[in-house]
């Protein structure tokens, strides 16, 4: 069956090392790296118009593309976009262009060119970013070791309260939809956390809680454990939960589109990288498990191993 592991797979075996992060690191000279990554965004695949304005859309297409480049600890430099237009959504389009060139400039990136063409019913969308980043500050995911901490920094679980609700045509839940619409990629945190020697493996959260920290154990050839009775959802966002019908812990677990950034930590570092943390940004890195040695990714609640089963969005529908 086609999936998105076994495509990666067969294209990482030519690609002399560069795929299978979050961007790829590109040697521009012993100090410094070029970081580039690329997102696609197709219509009725990643969103829909009929609740995702132009403003909306532009904000996302840039923000998944420099969530990428935060967890390599990149700092965003230039932006190139790639749109196939319909006929039908010439206005649309005015818009998204018009919104997509003002918030490059406020998130000072510069964009240098692209490619447009006429596509035959369904919008599609190409961004491709590129960052800088010192050869010493550069995170990966397959540095991970056992005896790690696992830490999350940002929201998880809170875009998938608000692609359910859209989906759904509810129009109560306004702070999870914006959440899901116009996901903040973490850029500040991904460039201070990459500048600290204790932060051993880093990417960022798109495809969930769970799938995501799989990858990462995968390519670190480590075992993930997520302690269960430390993912604590508030009670604003279990009410919510409970008013969509969705298990708040499964929501955690498996919902995408978030963007936070997910860690691991040297465990004898992480009280002082936690607070200096908590400092610097103003919240709190959420400690949610630790890396041992093994494969995949396990649970356990107050202690004790746990069995769930989880479906997890999959590109191509394939198990995970």
């Amino acid at each position: 069956m086609l999936s998105e592991a076994t495509i990666i797979a067969s294209l990482k075996s030519q690609s002399l090392g560069f795929i299978g992060d979050d961007a790829a690191v590109i040697p521009l000279n012993q100090e410094e790296n070029y970081v580039i990554t690329k997102d696609l965004l197709v219509e009725d695949v990643h969103f829909r118009t009929r609740y995702f304005s132009p403003e909306n859309l532009a904000h996302k297409a840039l923000h998944v593309n420099l969530s990428d480049l935060a967890a390599m600890g990149a700092c965003p430099k230039y932006i190139l976009l790639g749109i196939s237009i319909p006929d039908s959504m010439q206005t649309y389009i005015e818009e998204f262009l018009h919104h997509f060139a003002r918030i490059c400039l406020e998130e000072r990136v510069i964009l240098i060119g692209g490619d447009t063409t006429k596509s035959p019913d369904k919008l599609f969308i190409s961004v491709t970013a590129i960052g800088m980043a010192n050869t010493t500050s550069v995170k990966y995911r397959h540095t991970a070791k056992s005896g790690d901490i696992i830490c999350v920094a940002g929201a998880f679980g809170e875009a998938h309260l608000g692609l359910v609700s859209l989906e759904r045509f509810l129009t109560k839940f306004e702070v999870y939809q914006n959440a899901y619409l116009s996901p903040a990629a973490k850029i500040q945190e991904g460039i201070w956390l990459a500048a600290e020697s204790t932060i051993t493996a880093m990417m960022d959260l798109s495809d969930g809680l769970f799938v995501d920290l799989k990858k990462l154990c995968d390519s670190s050839a480590v075992q993930g454990v997520i302690a269960l009775d430390r993912l604590c959802p508030s009670e604003i966002f279990t009410e919510a939960c409970h008013d969509l019908d969705l298990d708040p812990q499964e929501a955690q677990l498996i919902g995408g589109e978030d963007y936070g950034l997910l860690l691991t930590v040297d465990a004898t570092e992480y009280e002082a990288l936690s607070k200096k943390f908590k400092q610097h940004f103003g919240y709190d890195l959420k400690r949610i498990g630790s890396i041992t040695e093994g494969e995949g990714v396990c649970f356990t609640d107050h202690g004790t191993p746990t069995d769930l089963k989880l479906v997890p969005f999959s590109h191509f529908k394939e198990l995970i």
